[in-house]
């Protein structure tokens, strides 16, 4: 493959998947389109930290949400509450919480988004059952809205906010793929100058971001079958360039 991968997904994330295409022969270049910045502690995130103990689940959705989240929760509960099911999104989510002394329970490497976590046994037993999520702010309803169709009581915790980065995208002769994220990363990468890319091969973990890109015009849209860097890598392995769309 001529050109590089652009890893737009945001940190630490985007050196993961980078570093990961690197070890497997694939140039790599991580160029993130969105940050996160953590939004300040309120009274209101101050009492859901505290009901904690409340709440059969505790869902993080993502690594950002475990680091501010952790942190957060460490510094109410000394020892965390023993009642708690502790649920990850993915691997990378999973092994963050895990770097707290947190064993969480996550979907299969190959099933790493919102549909992923539904199938998993504890969520489909949610009936009368307090389910706090902690994520970034304006995160996907479609977890949320699920888990109240099975009778949950859910509610929130927004740790951060996602904010654009200015990148420079190089030519589309020196990019040989995109990889996105989601479909936040995806508008990022629009407003940035995507729409020049759009011929370029772009690899996406799930149908819905898949259908989005589409939707925006990319005529090479390979969806991998997770978000994490081994499933990424295997997409990339099995994409052929010069196919048609």
């Amino acid at each position: 493959m001529k050109g590089r991968f652009l890893v737009l997904r945001p940190q630490p994330g985007a050196d993961e998947t980078a570093a990961a295409l690197r070890d497997a022969g694939i140039d790599a270049l991580p160029l993130p389109v969105l940050g996160r910045k953590p939004l300040p502690e309120t009274p209101a995130m101050r009492a859901s930290i505290q009901a904690l103990a409340e709440h059969r689940l505790v869902i993080f959705v993502s690594p950002a949400a475990v680091e501010i989240g952790m942190a957060l929760i460490d510094r109410y509960w000394p020892q965390y509450p023993v009642t708690v099911h502790w649920i990850a999104v993915g691997e990378r989510t999973r092994q963050a919480l895990a770097d707290w002394g947190v064993e969480a329970l996550a979907p299969a490497a190959d099933d790493e988004h919102s549909e992923g976590l539904l199938a998993l046994q504890p969520l489909n037993e949610v009936a009368g059952e307090r389910v706090l999520i902690m994520r970034g702010r304006g995160g996907r309803e479609a977890l949320s809205d699920a888990l109240r169709e099975r009778g949950a009581r859910v509610s929130f915790v927004e740790l951060y906010e996602r904010v654009p980065l200015p990148v420079t995208l190089p030519e589309q002769k020196d990019v040989a793929g995109l990889v996105v994220s989601s479909v936040s990363v995806l508008q990022a990468l629009l407003a940035s100058g995507g729409k020049a890319l759009v011929a370029t091969p772009l690899i996406v973990p799930s149908e819905r971001v898949a259908a989005a890109a589409r939707q925006a015009g990319f005529q090479k849209v390979c969806c991998a079958t997770g978000a994490g860097p081994a499933a990424t890598v295997a997409a990339i392995t099995s994409l052929n360039v010069g196919e048609a769309p």
